[in-house]
């Protein structure tokens, strides 16, 4: 048994989350073939999930590293590998066709390319002959040593006693004076293998910063250089700190979430004290809110009334935020603009993170971007240049009603940054995808009541919501699950100009405006608002308005 309390096992898989799946089905074929199988399915609830981690990887025999483009860019999946490696027991499996990391590329790797699970496949025998060959041979028999004898032992022998142990004396002291020898250089060797591994790692840190810094930021190759930093060095906290705001702004959350933790958590070049604030900041941003309500997923389980030809759909209405907020937000679009660099990603990452400012502040950097390039993009300058990137990385974190209201002010901006260079071309071709995305998809209204005398008005609130271009599923009768007070839910990042208009016309239809509240945990693929009518709606005793059924 290890330290955990887990027995060693014979294969330790390591994979990135999104190929759970296929990381699944190889542990069941490797276990069905009679190996003892580790992969973090089988961690508890409660356990020290890294102390785990760690004592399976080097307890295990072999460990098996799924290399895809999701794991190639998982800092957990390469500090895996790298320690394997170190260990000389790693064997890489490539299952997707990818460019392996880099120090990774020269190694032997077996494929699972098109493997489907089924254990008669040749590429998995293959892996499975390999995994055997690693396996330690069974232990042999112990030889039984000979008895001593009870005899006294001759004088003789007792000379040549005396003789042996003079000889044994002094190749005692040649012994000990050669383990000090050897204790010194492996300790030199040991010394020389971490100063590499600092300088290494702070070579690679550098390169992401200056990726991250640069003109045109490019956040891909930054965050392959911060994660080469932290193979040789895992507890470099700034690397840890700048991994966590590229992860922010190209969406992968739960990667960001853990890089700022792990950044709080580290030794190794250790964060300042801004950093730190703004790390717990996002680590706040980024957790999950106890007691949030579960957001509506559910399908439309019944048809839609058909729209009279004559009345098509119109673009549905927005109204824009406060002139407080608005001064508000175009101080935070400028800091993407700024020549301090820290300031810039810290602002991106913030907006992008924060799903009431993001739409808000989308009209607001574009205008700004266009601003800096109506001049043309030669003689443009870093903070102007890296300011226009910053705005296509809030583009493409937002919502398909945000793109759709600014569609043709964003067009502009995509036709003037194309000239900044490759990688900003790039950039905006995806947006430019997100943007013919955003036309086909219609925000979303569920309406919830809490009993039936509010369902004509909930019914007429629908079909106004359907005239206005948003799709308005089957009415849920929620009983005592609905709220005290009409509330309307904003999903994730929705478009806030839509969710003011859906609390203004609800609002309208009570004589009272709502309350408006976010659901942060929410991914909806389109704007998606949740109406709750208050249970005191129409009860007996409680508000009654003109929509009420029965009322007069």
């Amino acid at each position: 048994m290890n330290a955990v309390g887990m027995a060693p096992p014979d294969v330790f898989i390591s994979y990135a989350r999104e190929d759970r799946p296929l990381a699944e089905q190889l542990a069941h074929a490797l276990s069905a073939s009679g190996l003892q199988v580790w992969w973090d399915r089988d961690l508890t609830a409660g356990s020290e999930f890294t102390a785990v981690i760690e004592a399976q990887l080097l307890g295990a025999t072999v460990v098996i590293v799924l290399w895809s483009a999701e794991s190639v860019r998982s800092s957990f999946v390469r500090d895996e590998s790298s320690r394997a490696l170190k260990l000389g027991k790693l064997l890489p499996v490539r299952i997707e066709d990818i460019e392996l990391p880099l120090g990774f590329g020269q190694l032997h790797t077996l494929d699972l390319l098109d493997w489907d699970g089924d254990a008669d496949d040749e590429t998995f025998q293959q892996l499975l002959r390999e995994v055997r060959q690693r396996q330690p041979p069974a232990p042999g028999l112990l030889l039984t040593p000979p008895r001593p004898s009870s005899r006294w032992p001759r004088r003789s022998t007792l000379m040549t006693a005396t003789a042996l142990a003079l000889v044994l004396a002094g190749t005692t002291t040649w012994y000990l004076r050669d383990q000090r020898q050897g204790e010194a250089a492996a300790q030199a060797e040991k010394q020389r293998r971490i100063d590499f591994d600092k300088s290494e790692a702070d070579r690679h840190f550098r390169a992401g910063l200056d990726q991250q810094y640069a003109s045109v930021p490019q956040l891909e190759k930054a965050l392959n250089e911060y994660l080469s930093a932290l193979e040789h060095r895992p507890a470099h906290a700034r690397a840890h700190y700048y991994l966590g705001h590229v992860y922010a702004q190209t969406d992968k959350l739960l990667d960001a979430s853990d890089s700022f933790k792990r950044a709080l958590a580290a030794t190794e070049a250790p964060l300042d004290r801004s950093q730190r604030i703004d790390a717990e900041k996002k680590v706040q941003s980024l957790a999950r809110v106890e007691g949030e309500a579960t957001p509506i997923t559910r399908l439309v389980t019944s048809p839609q009334p058909a729209m009279p030809e004559e009345a098509a759909p119109r673009q549905p209405p927005r109204i824009d935020p406060p002139a407080a907020r608005v001064a508000l937000l175009t101080q935070a679009v400028d800091d993407l603009f700024d020549d301090n660099k820290e300031r810039r990603i810290n602002t991106t990452t913030s907006l992008v993170l924060d799903p009431q400012a993001l739409s808000d502040a989308v009209p607001l950097a574009v205008k700004k971007a266009l601003q800096v390039l109506q001049n043309g993009p030669a003689g443009l300058g870093t903070s102007a240049s890296s300011g226009v990137v910053n705005t296509l990385v809030l583009l493409k974190s937002a919502m398909p009603g945000t793109l759709q209201v600014n569609r043709t002010e964003i067009g502009r901006l995509l036709l003037a940054a194309e000239p900044l260079g490759d990688y900003t071309a790039k950039q905006a071709d995806k947006v430019r995808d997100l943007l013919k995305q955003a036309s086909t998809r219609k925000p979303v209204a569920y309406i919830q009541i809490a009993n039936e005398a509010q369902r004509p008005m909930a019914e007429a609130l629908a079909s106004k919501m359907r005239s206005f271009g948003y799709e308005a599923p089957a009415i849920e009768l929620v009983g005592e699950r609905a709220p005290a007070t009409t509330q309307v839910r904003v999903q994730g990042k929705s478009d806030r100009s839509y969710a003011r208009w859906v609390r203004k016309v609800t609002g309208e239809a009570l004589n009272t405006p709502p309350v408006l509240s976010g659901l942060h945990n929410a991914k909806p693929k389109t704007d998606t608002y949740e109406i709750w009518l208050g249970r005191s709606l129409c009860a007996p005793g409680g508000l009654e308005v003109a929509g009420c059924k029965g009322a007069s």
